[in-house]
């Protein structure tokens, strides 16, 4: 059987279990990594195990979503050296991806990149919400599906930190020294005109298993080997605390007329007095530090992030169907890798999740936060002066709410 056909042929069935941010670093504490490396340097954890990331992704799963799905065009790209190839090279006039076409070109020595694979890919999907839920942050995950010997982009920095999984083949990996610019805001993105890149500090070939990460900013290449490479990458678009600050001062704004004033008339004269504008800018500064609350702030980030992330709940129909047989006794599974907050607002407490408010009587909240401590709980077990009925009530609502599912 010729080589390329063999990567086709291979699958993720009888796979090993899900993928999340200890697997991914393993050996290498999740401590030890955010101490030594995160934001600082670049990673390489290599494996002598090719089937290590085998249950995220398979090139004979990218088979079949380019070829028995119909995929709109704006979920692919295709790059050649750095290049990008106009849509309509390989799109349908419909405005759909011609696998036809994509086969060819990749044979021709392009690179497959396919970003937001997880909303496709279950697997994927549930990697990404549990990377969410160590970081807090929004993904950008791409697939990168390259030809032998071929290049997707030349050597660059990214603006956002990156996690690369070698799934299948082999890639070549070079990293420079990056002393420009050091963790770059999105606004400083990569721009190739006259860069170039420092000395060379390492080379490394990651191979099925291996993994890579990548700090912002830290300029790198990849090249396939004599084999086709299939990886995973996945960027952390992280809130920086600019932007913290920045959202801070523009609410402090609203309810505090100084900030809302105009700049001097005739600022940009040439021979501008700037003596009372210094001044006026010194005071507000001062202002701004001695009214704002960083936990207001922080409170909205936070809540921000936890509302916009969409419910994964697998089975949920049938959850909701059954949700009457939630009576003491009944054993449940909470859903992983939620993130959560349990307030106490006047007589309730709330349970913030999936963007949703679910509210119960304030007596719920010592039963409601051991509920949501523990992966699985039997119902009438909880601490909590909430009886056996209470707590079916209460467990009732969180299963039909995609909080808890039947075991």
């Amino acid at each position: 059987m010729p080589k390329k056909r063999e990567f086709f042929m291979k699958d993720n069935q009888d796979s090993p279990a899900p993928v999340d941010f200890a697997s991914v670093i393993a050996p290498l504490t999740p401590q030890s990594f955010f101490v030594d490396y995160f934001e600082k340097k670049h990673l390489v954890i290599r494996r002598d195990n090719p089937d290590y990331f085998s249950s995220l992704l398979s090139v004979a799963e990218i088979d079949r979503v380019l070829t028995q799905q119909m995929i709109p065009g704006e979920e692919m790209q295709m790059v050649r050296t750095g290049k990008g190839i106009p849509a309509e090279e390989f799109q349908t006039p419909s405005g759909f991806i011609d696998p036809v076409r994509v086969a060819r070109l990749f044979d021709e020595g392009a690179t497959i990149v396919l970003p937001g694979l997880q909303k496709r890919v279950a697997a994927l999907a549930a990697y990404c919400r549990s990377m969410e839920t160590v970081f807090n942050v929004d993904l950008q995950t791409n697939i990168y599906f390259t030809p032998e010997g071929s290049q997707g982009f030349k050597t660059h920095y990214d603006s956002h930190d990156v996690f690369v999984l070698q799934v299948a083949g082999s890639k070549e990996w070079n990293i420079y020294e990056s002393s420009e610019l050091e963790l770059p805001l999105r606004s400083q993105a990569f721009q190739p005109e006259g860069f170039k890149a420092g000395a060379l500090i390492d080379t490394f070939t990651l191979h099925p298993g291996d993994m890579c990460y990548v700090p912002r900013g830290v300029v790198h290449d990849a090249r396939a080997t004599e084999e086709l490479s299939l990886h995973i990458t996945t960027g952390l678009l992280t809130p920086r605390w600019i932007d913290l600050i920045v959202d801070a001062v523009n609410q402090l704004a609203l309810v505090d007329p100084a900030f809302r004033r105009a700049i001097p008339p005739g600022h940009a004269n040439d021979g501008f007095d700037r003596t009372e504008a210094r001044q006026v800018f010194r005071d507000l500064l001062a202002r701004a530090v001695e009214r704002i609350e960083p936990d207001r702030t922080l409170d909205y980030y936070a809540h921000d992030f936890r509302s916009r992330r969409v419910p994964v709940v697998p089975g949920q129909l049938f959850q909701t169907f059954d949700a009457g047989a939630v009576q003491p006794g009944v054993v449940l599974e909470r859903r992983p890798d939620l993130i959560y907050a349990i307030g106490v607002v006047g007589e309730e407490v709330v349970l913030g999740v999936y963007g949703t408010e679910i509210a119960f009587p304030a007596h719920v909240e010592e039963s409601l936060r051991e509920a949501m401590r523990q992966d699985r709980v039997t119902v009438g077990e909880l601490a909590g002066d909430l009886d056996e009925a209470g707590q079916a009530v209460m467990l009732r609502r969180l299963v039909r709410e995609g909080v808890f599912a039947l075991v």
